[in-house]
């Protein structure tokens, strides 16, 4: 990994939250598992799991056992003091999946709050170190940096990379996402630049670590003094939102715009006076569904962002308003809006040249260049000597130069904000299966998306493939159900007739 010099863009953002530790230490930084934590206890936390890391070798990347709790969002920023890329490794996923994540990012650190039998299965070359005895923090871990003033200090690595995400691959292997500092940064950047969020501001934390949003939910809070709350991660999951937001009085909220399909039946009930910017991404938000929440927050401001993880986080918003984006919606989606400072876009066609309604290419100073070891070197092309990313996502631009989302050029679909390739869950429902398969997404009456799989077969015994399943793929790529088809239709060019398959579904029901 090369080489940095410090300036404001190759700074990890972690140490942007040292500022706030001596300028707010009586705050309120974080509530996690019904604890508030202020910017005192979390520097001090910080700084214990920081000094735990070994002192015999240099480590330029660092995985995190993620759990729901201070020791692992403390471990977060350990790392960026450090200098090394965090890398998040979801304790819910199946263990081969994180093991391909270790493997692939060469781990030889992994911190952990807890033990468990899975990090054993993970460990190969990697070094572990328990957080837990963190917390409650040792004095003798922090006192000797407390008063620090200057976070450059803390550095024992310097590289281009902050964290290492991964999303679903084609092959059946997740690939990386390489996030660099300048990346973020030019991220942050921009928020603070456009959005007057303040010490007074309490964020909710609503995804799971290894999702990208979450990177804002936890960190621009920490950057202005502000708290970041985090939801807890068991009961059902949108009724403890909804109720977070009410009883903590959140004036900032980032969520995917799938959890109001799930609250379709509530929002007439829902008041939050409080909430002042409610931010979507990660998925298409429903103009409909926009103006109900819009009812829900009558003090507040609807955003909608778009952008793949590859862009870091998102690099375009629309504004909502609920009169101009029920003209600009197409297909009943809001704009997907206008790009970012320093992000440049092109439309083009299968053959690269510039159309109305094409493939959006992108590149600027949040936009990767390549993945984890030039993984998928497709998806990166060259444009008028620049690299542009393909998004694979269809777009258009309308009269007042928003873009509009009309679809894929490929089999990628989102659940919960969650990219899956569809080829993924089929090379894995084939290996255990032997045979020909196809997965589907479909969409209800309220619009929540979810996968069908198809097999070749006449007969299926679903519990046990959805378990053998569940010890490949993350549980959110688990279809719910598993349709058995004696023979596959086919269209006229031979291929399988997806449409077809999809009736024969639906009379199976009838």
């Amino acid at each position: 990994m090369s080489q940095i010099n410090h300036n404001t863009l190759t700074l990890p953002i972690a140490c942007k939250f040292v500022a706030s530790a001596l300028s707010y230490p009586e705050r309120r930084a974080i509530y996690v598992d019904q604890t508030f934590y202020t910017y005192s206890d979390l520097w001090k936390i910080v700084l214990s799991i920081y000094n735990r890391i070994p002192t015999n070798k240099t480590y330029t990347t660092i995985g995190i056992y993620c759990y729901n709790d201070v020791a692992t969002y403390a471990s977060i920023i350990a790392i960026g003091l450090y200098g090394a890329a965090y890398v998040p490794l979801n304790n819910k996923f199946p263990v081969i999946r994180n093991k391909h994540i270790t493997e692939q990012c060469e781990l030889e650190l992994i911190l952990s709050s807890e033990e468990n039998d899975m990090l054993n299965e993970l460990k190969g070359n990697a070094k572990f170190v328990f957080t837990r005895s963190s917390i409650p923090f040792r004095d003798e871990d922090a006192s000797d940096n407390t008063n620090c003033y200057d976070a450059k200090s803390y550095q024992k690595v310097e590289q281009e990379y902050s964290c290492i995400l991964f999303t679903s691959g084609t092959t059946g292997v997740p690939k990386g996402v390489p996030l660099s500092h300048k990346n973020l940064n030019t991220f942050f950047d921009f928020q603070l630049k456009n959005y007057d969020f303040n010490k007074e501001d309490r964020f909710l934390q609503v995804y799971e670590l290894t999702f990208d949003v979450s990177i804002f939910s936890f960190l621009m809070p920490l950057l202005v003094g502000g708290c970041c709350y985090v939801v807890p991660d068991k009961g059902i999951k949108f009724s403890t939102i909804v109720q977070m937001l009410k009883e903590h009085k959140i004036t900032i909220v980032s969520m995917v715009p799938a959890l109001l399909n799930y609250l379709i039946n509530y929002l007439p009930e829902i008041h939050l006076p409080d909430l002042r910017f409610s931010i979507f991404s990660g998925d298409a938000l429903y103009h409909d569904m926009a103006v109900l929440w819009s009812k829900c927050t009558p003090n507040g401001v609807i955003e909608n962002f778009y952008g793949p993880t590859e862009t870091t986080i998102v690099c375009f918003r629309h504004p909502f308003e609920e009169q101009k984006s029920a003209v600009e919606s197409v297909n009943g989606i809001v704009p997907i809006g206008k790009p970012f400072d320093g992000i440049e876009f092109k439309i083009v066609n299968e053959e690269g040249n510039k159309t109305d309604n094409g493939e959006l290419c992108l590149r600027g100073t949040q936009v990767i260049s390549h993945y984890l070891h030039h993984a998928n070197p497709d998806k990166f092309i060259l444009l008028d000597n620049k690299v542009w990313y393909k998004t694979g996502d269809v777009v258009t631009m309308n009269s007042n130069g928003n873009l509009c989302f009309l679809g894929r050029t490929d089999s990628q679909v989102k659940i919960s904000g969650f990219r899956i390739e569809l080829s993924e869950i089929e090379f894995a429902l084939a290996s255990i299966t032997s045979k020909r398969t196809v997965v589907l997404c479909l969409t209800d009456q309220n619009k929540i998306n979810s996968l069908h799989a198809f097999i070749e077969t006449t007969e299926v015994y679903e519990n046990e493939i959805k378990e053998q399943l569940a010890t490949l793929l993350p549980y959110y790529m688990i279809p719910v159900e598993i349709i058995p088809v004696g023979t596959f239709p086919l269209n006229v060019n031979g291929k399988v007739d997806r449409n077809k398959l999809l009736l024969l579904s639906q009379k199976q029901k009838c």
